[in-house]
């Protein structure tokens, strides 16, 4: 490889256009700028996170509380499912990637009765034959990770809610990698429980969890056998020391709240900010623009000669994940990329690893100031390493798409 300036020798740290964590808005990096607070005092409480809750169901698009606790998604699928399922339960996992097999060993963790419906990594998924599939097995709940981070592909939540239904089944849905980039709407799919992350879409820290609940997720809480063997992530718990008797809590309206695990009190008031910012520049509008985003992306990846991985049709917005050329290894390229051009993009997961690169286009990261340098950052990683592409023609690409999407 020739000696060539170290261009990053200008920067502190890589620009992160992985699928997650992601760029920060300055706004929320200002917000965790401040003196510690207390977290168990009320004006936190009523302050912080109570308003933060709620203005956080406009972005899950639902009525139903929303609870946030200390964690990642992974804390959320972990709470959702602990909270929902006990031992013997009968579950059906919509596996299409890393994250619906892990959401496979979450249920096999809490002690249920799962049933693992393969879809080949990138595929589509054949809704008639789910609903043949659920008919037979009758679960208590169906999962789906509604954006598949290890495949970049999107599937249709609302008519596997459907599918949920019409077997009377709870519905469980990961949206980590799609609530506030993609169009999720929890109350009118039918979503039990909507778990997700905050560093993702959102663009707050990593450190939160996030679950959207229905009333038919609580109702099933209620009537378990015994309760769920978690403290801190019961769901019900938080339910009954957190939600006021008015919206069907056990806390009297009025009187001082009671977390059942502290909340980190700089993240929240990050994630206050976050979530402000979305709702600002509204859930439709964000969702326009991680869709031309995204399409550009794909443009700029296509004009250089690359594929996509996932089935085109079911391409994600907010996750690409791109075949990487013969004879070239992914781990080489992101090597080069964050060492040489101060991009830093990932591998694929799992067993596409050594075949796929993986880019973000999340928050912030969803616009042209992010996505053009990495694609050219990309070019030129790809030609240190003797990838024979035409120069710019990722980039001029992605613009036409842009000046197109606008």
């Amino acid at each position: 490889m020739p000696s060539t300036i170290n261009w990053t020798q200008v920067q502190t740290r890589p620009t992160l256009m992985i699928p997650g964590p992601t760029e920060l808005p300055f706004p929320v990096i200002q917000a965790m700028n401040q003196p510690s607070v207390i977290q168990y005092d009320r004006s936190f409480d009523e302050g912080v996170l109570e308003p933060t809750t709620l203005a956080l169901r406009d972005v899950f698009q639902t009525k139903s509380e929303v609870i946030i606790m200390p964690g990642s998604g992974r804390t959320a699928l972990e709470a959702g499912a602990l909270s929902i399922i006990e031992p013997g339960d009968r579950v059906l996992v919509v596996g299409a990637g890393a994250f619906g097999l892990l959401m496979r060993e979450i249920m096999d963790r809490v002690g249920a009765d799962a049933t693992e419906f393969p879809i080949e990594w990138g595929a589509r998924l054949d809704v008639d034959r789910l609903a043949r599939e659920a008919e037979r097995v009758r679960p208590k709940a169906i999962t789906l990770v509604h954006n598949e981070t290890s495949t970049g592909t999107t599937y249709p939540a609302a008519e596997v809610a459907g599918v949920a239904r019409s077997v009377g089944a709870l519905f469980m849905l990961d949206t980590v990698s799609s609530i506030a980039g993609l169009d999720v709407r929890t109350d009118e799919w039918g979503v039990d429980l909507n778990m997700t992350g905050s560093q993702k879409c959102l663009a707050a820290p990593l450190g939160m969890a996030l679950v959207s609940v229905s009333p038919r997720a609580w109702r099933a809480m209620e009537q378990r056998k015994k309760k769920a063997q978690s403290y801190a992530y019961d769901l019900l718990r938080w339910r009954d020391n957190w939600v006021p008797v008015s919206r069907g809590g056990k806390i009297p309206d009025g009187t001082p709240r009671r977390q059942p695990i502290s909340i980190p009190t700089h993240l929240t008031v990050a994630l206050q900010v976050a979530v402000r910012l979305i709702l600002e520049e509204g859930i439709a509008n964000r969702a326009r623009r991680h869709a031309i985003a995204g399409g550009a992306l794909r443009a700029g990846v296509a004009a250089m000669g690359l594929e996509m991985f996932p089935d085109p049709t079911i391409a994600s917005n907010t996750v690409a994940c791109i075949r990487s050329p013969n004879g070239v290894e992914p781990a080489a390229v992101v090597a080069r990329m964050r060492e040489q051009y101060g991009i830093l993009i990932g591998t694929g997961l799992d067993k596409i690893r050594t075949s796929t690169l993986r880019i973000g286009t999340m928050g912030i990261t969803a616009s042209p100031h992010y996505v053009l340098p990495t694609l050219s950052a990309l070019e030129m990683a790809l030609r240190d390493l003797g990838d024979k592409g035409e120069p710019g023609a990722g980039v001029g690409a992605a613009q036409a798409a842009f000046a197109e999407g606008a």
